[in-house]
Parts: C-alpha cells; structure tokens; sequence
C-alpha cells in the first residue's frame, strides 16, 4: 500500500501545461490577426524574419499587452470516499450544516468555479540596423536584436474548491533573446533567418486526497486509507522547475506582383527538460517530513523531478493583397505540430545518500498525451481613410483557432479550448520617425464538455470563458 501511495503521489505530480505557442505579439498582428505577408513592423523578428529587409535605417521598437481572463468551469461531483475533505460526511442531511459544495441533480456541483487570480503579460522589445553602414553592398541586408516574452501567463485556484485536486497554481515562462537577420535579394523575394535562446522555467502546486492515492480504481477504500487520511489529511505539492534551450526559425517573402504578398515561416523550438525541487507536505500535519516517515518504513522518496516537455514546431503560411492604395487584407494560416507530443516523460530524482526502496521510475509515472494538430486561420483588414492622412491606418481581424488538446488528456492547469478572435486596432504616424498603435483582441473560449477524460482524478467539467487583451506600440526610426 505505501508503495501504490509514494506512486500516486509522484504520478499526479507532473505538470501538464503544454507550454502552447503564443503568437500575439506586435500592433499589426494584435490588431488585423494577419501579418505573415506583410511583417512591416520590428515584431518580424518573431513572425516572419524575411520581413526585416525592408526596415531599414536604425529603429527601436516596444510593445506590450496584457491578458484579462474570465472563465468559468462547472465540474462533475467527486467520489466522496475517495475525496472526503469536500463535503464532509453527514453534511447537508437533517439538521446537519448545509454541505460546502452541494451536488446538482446533473452530477455537477452547484457552483461554478472561476481562478482566483491570473495573468498574462507579452512584453517585446527591440533593435534593429540596415548595414549599410558597413558597406554599400550590404544595405539590403538588416541585423535586428530583441527581447520578449512569447509564453509568460499563469494563475491559481482555491485551495477549498474540488479544483484543488487538479491544480491550485500554474505558472510557465519563457523569456526570449533573439538575434536575426532579413536580407532583400531582389525587389521580388526576401529571406530571413533567426536564432533564440530560451529561459523556461514551471511553477506547479495541486492537492492530493490521501484516500484516493491510496485506493486502486474500481476499488473501495479499506482501513489503512481511511487512518492516513485522518493522519494526514490531504496532501500539498508544489514543484519548480527550469531549463534553457535555443531555437531558430526562417522565412520568406514573395512578392509576385505589387498588389500581392506571400508569406512562409518555419519555426523550431528546444523543448526543456524541467528540473527541480519537489515539496510534498501534509495539510493536517503540515510539519511532518513525509520523506523522514517513508524512510523509517524502507522507502524512499524524491527529493525533485524531471519533466520533459516537448515544445512542437510551427509552420506559418500567410497572403496580403493591396487592391488599392486605401485598402489592403490579408489571410493567414498557422500551423502548430502538437502531434510531436504524444508522450511525456517524468523523472524522479534522488540523492545518492538515500537508501530503501525506490518504487518510482520513469516507467511508472510518464503519461501518454496523444495531442492533435492546432490549427489557427485568420483575415485581417486595413484602411487608410484620409488621403490628407496615409499614415493612420484602421485594422480589424476575425479568427478560429483550434484546441490540439483531447478529451482524455485536459486538464485545468491548462484548460486549452476552441476560440473565436475579433480584433481592431489603430497606428498612426505621429512624426516622420515616430509610429504608435493601439489595438484590443477579444478571445471568445468555445464551450467545452468533457465526459471522457482519463486523468486521475478525473477532470470532466464544462467550460467557456472570455479574454481581454489590449496592447500598446511605439516606434521610433532615427
């Protein structure tokens, strides 16, 4: 029994944010949704490098936005045997206090459950030079360095909601310093190339029902179950972990007539191999080293993890068309190749000092994820209204991404789901150096009904939400 316990403890541990690409960095893209074939801006260092040939001259380049996330999720009723902390026993009936989360005629609790906090921030800043003035023959050719955040978001959720036994905190990063080159082989064709490297660092915390790790599906809980859960209570883990990696992308931009933009981008990321510290604590006895307890009884726990996270690559095909001088819009398609995660690997790590059994291994605690294709279409549109005025340009966008994440394998400290994108945004040419925008994406999430899922606990609930995100751009030519 305490071997299916130190099991299921560790199992559930891993993280399983799947560190999705986010892709809304820049005003053209934040306010149009399409950009691929037209990167006029510095944030083509992310999107499409070949779009960096045709800034030339030194310029600067920041812009910013924030995620402002409303969402709620209805979950399916837990065994109360197995999570007994929910509602305790008795609760509801006779003249007995009323139960903390009443259960629905549908198997639902009755109340909705919503974060408690999160946020989402996608900073950039950027450089970038024609070097030209090294040499004539090289003013087609610009050098652009930059410094973003495409992944920094996260949030928690009550530590009293049955949530909590799917996750109480989540956070995943990546910061970004890239350096890339476009160059203007002809007035028909340009080429772009970049290289990145990543700091990623996972934040993770869930709550663990002793009962339920303890009890093999299918089965009732016997006595030992029940006198850890009174020993114990629940259980608290949280884990941090961090790596580093690199990663490159290419682009291209065609140009077939005047009136006519292609665009191609290919997009490579280093998936980490998360690695820290775990800390694993009891709620009824938060003092307890648990460590201490199963090395006295021959086994041994780990003091961190290893966490693989496969990071797919991205493929970006996007056409712009100006049929006239006042009026442009564009399509894009985006490609993520989440089939590459199917599996993820967890490690537990221990010390060479610890002795006893070591039930947990790679085998026993990696879990089949079997993602599918996410697919993002979008069309953009762009107006100059006033001939007096070229440099104002009105932007408007509508776009359908689709969730790579199944049934079986969501889970809430990801809860990936359809979405709908509308967009508008303004940029104005405030001097002849000086450019600024502003634009507002509306993030409508598709409601999502899982009845199938495969996790443990399981994490079947409806869900649907929105989210707000306003942005900001400056750019300075000098």
């Amino acid at each position: 029994m305490l071997t299916a316990f130190a099991l299921a403890v560790l199992a559930a541990a891993q993280a399983e944010a799947g560190g999705f690409h986010i892709s809304i960095i820049g005003g053209r893209r934040n306010a149009m949704l399409t950009n691929l074939a037209a990167p006029d801006d510095m944030t083509a260092l992310f999107h499409n490098p070949a779009g960096l040939a045709d800034l030339r001259g030194r310029r600067f380049h920041l812009f910013g936005s924030m995620n402002f996330l409303q969402n709620e999720f209805e979950v399916m009723a837990l065994d109360p045997e197995r999570f007994p902390e929910i509602n305790p026993e008795g609760c509801g009936q006779g003249d007995t206090d009323p139960c903390p989360w009443p259960i629905a005629d549908d198997g639902y609790y009755e109340q909705a459950i919503s974060p408690e906090s999160t946020f989402g921030v996608l900073p950039f800043l950027g450089f970038s030079t024609d070097l030209g003035f090294v040499s004539r023959r090289l003013e087609d050719v610009v050098l652009s360095v930059g410094a973003y955040a495409p992944n920094l978001y996260g949030g928690t959720l009550s530590t009293e909601a049955p949530t909590r036994y799917f996750m109480t905190k989540g956070y995943f990063a990546v910061v970004s310093a890239t350096l890339g080159l476009g160059w203007r082989v002809n007035r028909r064709l340009s080429l772009g190339f970049n290289v990145s490297y990543n700091y990623m660092r996972m934040v993770y915390g869930v709550r663990y029902s002793s009962i339920d790790v303890l009890t093999d599906e299918g089965e009732d809980p016997d006595w030992i179950a029940d006198l850890v859960q009174q020993t114990y209570g629940d259980l608290d883990m949280s884990y941090e972990g961090e790596d580093h990696g690199m990663g490159w992308s290419v682009g291209a931009l065609i140009t077939p007539t005047d009136w006519m933009s292609i665009g191609l981008s290919f997009m490579v990321t280093q998936g980490p191999t998360f690695r820290g510290d775990l800390d694993l604590r009891s709620t009824r006895n938060p003092e307890v080293d648990l460590e201490e307890e199963f090395a006295g009884l021959g086994y041994s726990l780990p003091y961190g993890l290893e966490v693989e996270m496969p990071i797919p690559p991205a493929i970006g095909v996007g056409l712009n068309f100006t049929p006239l001088d006042w009026f442009e819009f564009g399509i894009d398609l985006r490609l993520w190749l989440y089939t590459v995660y199917t599996y993820q690997a967890l490690r537990p790590l221990y010390r060479d000092d610890q002795t006893g059994i070591r039930p947990m291994t790679e085998a026993s605690l990696s879990r089949e994820k079997d993602y599918d294709l996410s697919t993002e279409i979008a069309l953009g549109l762009l107006f100059r209204p006033f001939r007096t005025q070229p440099g104002l340009e009105l932007m408007a966008g509508i776009g359908y991404d689709q969730s790579p994440v199944p049934d079986e394998s969501f889970s809430l400290d990801n809860p990936s789901m359809s979405q709908v994108v509308a967009s508008a945004g303004v940029r104005w040419q405030l001097h002849r150096n000086v450019r600024m925008s502003a634009a507002y994406m509306l993030l409508v999430y598709l409601r999502r009904d899982v009845t199938s899922s495969e996790t443990s606990p399981p994490t079947n609930v409806r869900g649907q939400g929105l989210n707000h995100i306003p942005s900001l751009e400056i750019e300075v030519a000098f």
